[in-house]
């Protein structure tokens, strides 16, 4: 029984094969490189990995073929991995005929494809295609059942639009003229008649104006109310001393002082006591405005304790 045709016979059909002991055989499509002279066409290679899904495929194939049980084409197979394993780790190869060999390399099963090796993949059948087609062709042409309409009456719609469209451009003009027309007679006529050159107009007297220089004497003797502008005490700007520093040093303290009056401050140093030294900015803001000038001087010198100095 030669269990190395059937190996290529099933790898050829199915283009994979497993064979316990050796590993799975599976035919891989390489594609088309450029060598640097000339363009290689694609071409096909046997490869060899490990593992791989344990099957009986195999063995199905050769007992149908051969006209055993299963069990006895799996124990002939089982014996020919055996033997090539032998066979390999002795370095010999173990040839599969028409497809290439198989040889171990550094304790692993590799397989060695042939130079002549050739495969070309089973083609998509078309029978049916081909039938469906000659049954297409020969059937008659199908013919409406109306009739075909005549060139004479079909009707251009794009030219009846475009012809309607300037009709109403038209229309739209003439209705324009008419109406500034009439507008402009109806103006003139709302003027009225033009007097004569020689006509006399009679005015009739312009009544006598009130005499102011008698004041009354309830008038004379009132005074007049002072109108109140007093400014609410929420809007009042007024200078505000903040705490923006507290220094453990008086001269840390001056050292500060020195630095933020080179930027245009104008600063003050208050001794809170012997070990804290404040530094103090005068603000004017409104009463309502202190937490906002707050929050904005606390970002801005990053000091935690700044508030009003009292």
């Amino acid at each position: 029984m030669d269990i190395a045709k059937y190996i290529g016979l099933f790898l050829l059909k199915n283009q994979f094969c497993y064979v316990h002991g050796l590993g799975n055989m599976e035919l891989i499509k390489r594609p088309a490189n450029y060598d640097g002279k000339a363009l290689q066409a694609p071409y096909y290679e046997v490869i060899v990995t490990m593992g791989g899904s344990i099957d009986d495929n195999l063995a199905n194939f050769i007992a149908t073929n051969e006209q055993i049980s299963i069990s006895k084409a799996a124990n002939t197979l089982r014996e020919y991995s055996i033997q090539a394993r032998m066979d390999m780790a002795s370095g010999k190869e173990v040839a599969i005929t028409g497809i290439g060999r198989f040889i171990e390399e550094k304790g692993r099963v590799k397989f060695i494809t042939d130079e002549n090796f050739k495969y070309t993949p089973a083609g998509i059948p078309t029978i049916k295609n081909s039938k469906q087609l000659e049954e297409q062709n020969s059937r008659p042409a199908h013919k409406p059942s109306y009739p075909e309409p005549h060139k004479a009456d079909s009707v251009n719609w794009s030219m009846v639009i475009l012809a309607t469209v300037l009709l109403l451009i038209i229309g739209g003009g003439i209705y324009g003229v008419y109406h500034y027309t009439s507008k402009d007679k109806n103006t003139t006529e709302s003027v009225g008649p033009v007097m004569p050159r020689d006509t006399v107009v009679t005015v009739p007297p312009a009544r006598p104006l009130p005499d102011t220089s008698v004041v009354r004497r309830d008038s004379m003797n009132s005074v007049p109310q002072p109108v109140s502008t007093a400014t609410p005490d929420s809007l009042k700007v007024n200078p505000y001393r903040m705490i923006i520093g507290n220094y453990n040093t008086r001269a840390r303290a001056e050292k500060r002082q020195k630095n933020l009056e080179l930027n245009g401050y104008k600063l003050d140093i208050v001794p809170k006591d012997s070990t804290n030294f404040l530094v103090l900015a005068t603000i004017n803001c409104r009463a309502k405005d202190t937490t906002h000038v707050i929050d904005s001087l606390h970002r801005l010198f990053g000091f935690k304790g700044v508030g009003v100095y009292k």
